[in-house]
């Protein structure tokens, strides 16, 4: 009789799980690749989470939550959305130089640091979007319903050029169509050559 396979004492450890996709193509790339590959991920790392669903617009009345100037109110004046950052009239002032001097200038704060005002009460609110009856998108206060309109934006573009007249074109010149014209032009001379050659052919004959 085959003697019986030996039986293992105590505890059997598990067999070790299969390579990931990810072992497996780490493997077998090259250390170029590889070093292109941790770059990547420590840029990725640092790239902020974009916020899809911007509540503040430019000219809304803010209080600050967290951070040095904790308590502090102020109307924003520039939003950067790829940094999920906000600037505050008045808030969070840092030296800054500018023309060669120093100045105290309005530094970033965090999307996340900042609350909306509420126009009723003046405290701080957390908002909701809805739809009014005609489909306009508004903003809604949570705790005391009320409404808080979108700024004008445009008093934060910056000024347009005047026109100059010796440099810029006018409108009207501009918007004039002169494509049809040279169009008609083109196919008339194209005619007049084809009447030639077929006149210098009939001679020739």
């Amino acid at each position: 009789h085959a003697n019986p396979a030996p039986r293992a004492c105590g505890r059997v450890s598990p067999p070790p799980p299969p390579p990931t996709t990810t072992t497996t193509m780490q493997q077998t790339m090259t250390g170029f690749e590889k070093m292109l590959l941790r770059k990547g991920m420590r840029i990725n790392k640092r790239l902020p989470i974009k916020i899809h669903d911007w509540k503040i617009f430019r000219g809304d009345r803010v209080l600050v939550r967290t951070g040095p100037s904790k308590g502090e109110t102020g109307r924003v004046v520039a939003c950067d959305k790829y940094k999920n950052r906000v600037v505050v009239e008045g808030v969070n002032l840092r030296r800054r130089l500018r023309n060669g001097k120093f100045v105290m200038a309005e530094d970033t704060i965090h999307y996340s640091n900042v609350n909306l005002l509420d126009p009723e009460t003046g405290k701080p609110t957390r908002v909701k979007w809805r739809f009014l009856e005609d489909g306009e998108k508004v903003r809604i206060a949570v705790k005391s319903g009320a409404m808080i309109p979108i700024p004008d934006q445009k008093e934060f573009d910056p000024p347009k050029k005047p026109f100059n007249e010796q440099k810029d074109t006018g409108l009207d010149l501009a918007m004039k169509d002169t494509y049809t014209a040279a169009k008609e032009a083109a196919a008339a001379a194209q005619e007049e050559d084809e009447v030639v050659v077929a006149e210098e052919i009939t001679s020739k004959s």
